[in-house]
């Protein structure tokens, strides 16, 4: 090589390393702690009075907030120096941990492993911090908690830790309290001791029963994952047993009972066949007024309907109160993996049911004692998204909805109704998303380790805390009156000079029409920051499920790593990243989620190819030619089948632990897409080969012959959510087809490996590579600059 063309090679290299280090500063994870005092997280100490964290640059302070005014909740010197003279360690004033604030205005602090009581300008020990008993299930009066071990359910009283037995007919894979392997955790919990609470069990609220149920997995051929690089050290790999039922093979079975906690006694509940082998699917909402009737939702597969339900745990008895037939999608909230907006009045008298009969999720009301509807609470062409707070006293609704006012119909905004449906009133108008959350399910929250949000409405229903942004503004938290969503008092102004500070650029949104030409989707665009460079490769981050969406609507998740991990760091490297939401996904209209029933991820495709190709003829700077796509778990399935239905449209692909078979994956893959169909409406597997009807085109291996552009699949080998073996068998019809392909093996992963150092750059090497047509650095790697 000439002298001349060594140098230009050496210039290169550099310009690329450089923008691999734009590209690192860029990556999520780095992100995630520049902005400061992004949302406001109350403790409410009086119906008008909480107090929060207010993030500094060297640390935190403490604020109060009292009938609308704001102050130091506590001398953070004063503190700091009590501590000192009795601990005799060095505390940074800014550094304390506060426990509690009490409404009296003393604050209870941790320091050394000990809780202090700081009042008066003096400190109180007040012990050591309790040791976390994460297998315990406290009563209400937090005297006794329930606890599984050995099979069995214990009571214990935790004064004296004193054990008494309530069942002894446990036995493995039929055990109470266990974990149900469907869960997701069965190789976590196996290999590193996760433990729970009793699964699925709750205290009624006065503490006189333990209601919960019981799962028998004996029947389910075991599901084996091997890993072949053991956490031990040793070299023989060893092998995981899940009790994890296939895709029409027979599922787990449910028994629920309630045990009398001061005798022991066990009432057996008569739960229905359908509820037998879905009551994964199913949420407690509410216990009646006495304490003795217990309500819950649930979303069944098979008869296709929503159901709302009452047992009686005094006697077993099982009723249905509300059952509704729901073609498609069940959604008791707005999403499947959210919390039902379910919630029981008077205490057991009426209900507030969620709904898309009219082809939006709207809000009913319901007397259970006939079970007939009293009056819708919301209609219109808009979403209901989450109950924030029913008052009884005053016979209000406080919920987040979008759609109704236009524009965007993803932004959220908080609303107020009356419980007969009058006098519905918008309580923030700001063109925004207002990031106001329900809780999480029951199972998403234990498999995420997502808490539910704090209270946001104050008790006396006269206030409420909002936090809104756009993809480009930083986010304002204000205390707002309930009752016309005037500004009390602005609490915080998210600090984002330290992220713009690292060249982070906000993704800019967009409007394109769907395949149909008729439906607008709403996506965003994360520009290249060499437009010297035009055009510009195009990558696309999916995800594309039925379970959620993932295109930003503010600033905090324009810096998430859903469905895309890194995508302002792929702008860095020069990509253009876009982002949208197709038909097939929540939070519109019923028929446009349920475009995604049958045809699963193929119409949502059909959508974003169109969308891709809007956008590359209205905008000379981006590169219609050049087009790649990514996406981890649904995203992976979906972005290898881009390539493989569209290889007039991608031309390079990085599928990441891709549902690639769903007809072999855990059987609840049916409560996101219609049930299996053998033939003849059956729904159970006639032999281990079967292969259901309506499942088979959903095969990415049919499709295997299509391969033209360079493909990227990547798996961790003990992954319980897509499994290892689904990649493997599509490589093996890749290989059968001739087919070119690379292939990334991660040892020890489970299913969240998107965010790896090695495997992210890894990735960016690809797409460099095949996508912008030039050589990645040699040796980069992240962290080391």
């Amino acid at each position: 090589m000439k002298a001349a063309d060594m140098s230009a090679r050496c210039e290169m290299d550099e310009e690329i390393a450089a923008r691999y280090q734009a590209a690192e500063a860029l990556l999520d994870v780095k992100l995630a702690p520049l902005v400061l005092n992004e949302s406001v997280h109350p403790h409410w100490v009086g119906p008008r009075t909480f107090w929060y964290r207010r993030q500094r640059p060297d640390g935190a302070e403490y604020v109060l907030v009292a009938q609308g005014s704001s102050c130091p909740a506590f001398d953070h010197t004063a503190a700091a120096v009590a501590l000192r003279a009795v601990t005799g360690t060095e505390l940074d004033r800014w550094a304390l941990v506060v426990d509690e604030i009490t409404p009296d205005g003393d604050v209870v602090l941790i320091a050394n492993n000990r809780r202090w009581q700081f009042a008066g300008g003096t400190v109180v020990d007040l012990g050591p911090l309790e040791v976390p008993q994460p297998e315990l299930l406290l009563s209400p009066d937090k005297s006794r908690a329930l606890v599984a071990h050995d099979h069995n359910l214990y009571l214990r009283t935790l004064k004296n830790g004193d054990e008494r037995q309530l069942t002894d007919d446990g036995a493995p894979d039929f055990a109470w309290g266990k974990y149900p392997d469907s869960g997701l955790l069965a190789v976590v919990r196996q290999r590193s001791g996760l433990r729970f609470p009793p699964f699925g069990w709750s205290w009624s609220p006065d503490g006189a029963f333990i209601v919960g149920g019981r799962v028998d997995e004996r029947h389910i051929e075991p599901y084996s994952f091997l890993e072949s690089v053991p956490q031990d050290g040793s070299f023989r790999p060893k092998a995981y047993q899940v009790r994890q039922p296939l895709t029409g093979e027979p599922n787990a079975t449910f028994s629920a009972c309630a045990i009398e906690a001061a005798t022991g006694r066990q009432i057996p509940f008569n739960l229905p066949a359908e509820l037998m082998s879905e009551l994964s699917l199913v949420e407690p909402v509410a216990w009646s007024a006495d304490n003795r009737r217990l309500f819950f939702a649930a979303a069944l597969h098979g008869p296709q309907e929503a159901r709302l339900m009452e047992v009686d745990v005094t006697t077993g008895a099982v009723d249905t109160i509300i059952a509704e037939r729901v073609d498609g999608f069940i959604n008791l909230g707005c999403e499947l993996y959210a919390n039902p907006n379910v919630r029981i009045l008077g205490g057991g008298r009426e209900a507030i049911w969620y709904s898309q009969r009219s082809g939006y999720g709207h809000l009913y009301r319901y007397d259970l004692a006939t079970g007939r509807m009293v009056n819708p609470v919301t209609s219109g062409d808009w979403v209901v998204r989450d109950i924030l707070k029913i008052d009884e006293r005053i016979g209000r609704i406080f919920f987040t909805a979008s759609g109704r006012e236009g524009g965007d119909p993803y932004l959220r905004r908080v609303y107020r109704v009356d419980l007969d449906g009058t006098d519905l009133t918008l309580l923030t108008p700001e063109e925004a998303d207002h990031s106001l959350n329900g809780a999480p399910s029951t199972m998403i929250a234990l498999l995420f380790g997502i808490s539910a949000p704090p209270a946001m409405v104050s008790s006396d229903s006269t206030m409420f805390i909002d936090t809104y942004s756009t993809v480009s503004t930083p986010s304002i938290s204000v205390l707002r009156s309930t009752e016309d969503g005037s500004i009390v008092r602005t609490l915080e102004s998210a600090d984002a000079s330290a992220l713009f500070a690292t060249g982070w650029r906000a993704p800019e949104p967009f409007v394109a029409k769907a395949a149909d030409g008729i439906t607008d989707l709403h996506g965003v665009i994360y520009r290249p920051h060499q437009p010297e460079r035009d055009p510009a490769p195009v990558i696309e981050a999916i995800y594309g499920g039925p379970q959620m969406t993932v295109t930003p609507r503010n600033f905090a998740a324009a810096r998430r790593p859903l469905a895309g991990y890194g995508r302002a760091a792929f702008a860095a490297l020069g990509f253009a990243v876009v982002v949208v939401d197709g038909r097939g996904t929540p939070l519109r209209s019923k028929p446009f989620h349920d475009a995604g029933y049958r045809a699963f991820a193929d119409i949502c495709l059909d959508d974003h190819v169109a969308v891709l190709r809007q956008l590359c003829e209205r905008d000379a700077t981006l590169d219609g030619e050049r087009i790649g796509i990514y996406g981890h778990s649904f995203g992976g399935y979906v972005s290898a089948r881009a390539i493989l239905r569209h290889p007039d449209v991608y031309k390079v692909a990085v599928s990441m632990a891709g549902i690639h078979n769903f007809h072999a994956i855990y059987r609840s893959i049916s409560n996101i897409t219609a049930a299996p169909d053998y033939g003849d409406g059956s729904t159970s597997k006639p032999d281990r080969r079967a292969i259901p009807d309506n499942y088979r085109a959903l095969d990415n291996a049919l499709l295997a012959e299509n391969l033209r552009g360079k493909l990227l699949l990547v798996y961790g080998d003990m992954d319980e959510n897509a499994y290892p073996a689904m990649t493997l068998q599509f490589c093996d019809a890749l290989n059968r087809a001739n087919r070119s392909y690379d292939l990334l093996y991660l040892p020890n992963r489970m299913h969240g490996f998107t965010a790896e150092p090695y495997l992210v750059r890894r990735i960016w090497d690809y797409f460099l590579e095949h996508l912008m047509g030039e050589n990645p650095p040699t040796n980069y790697a992240i962290g080391e600059g």
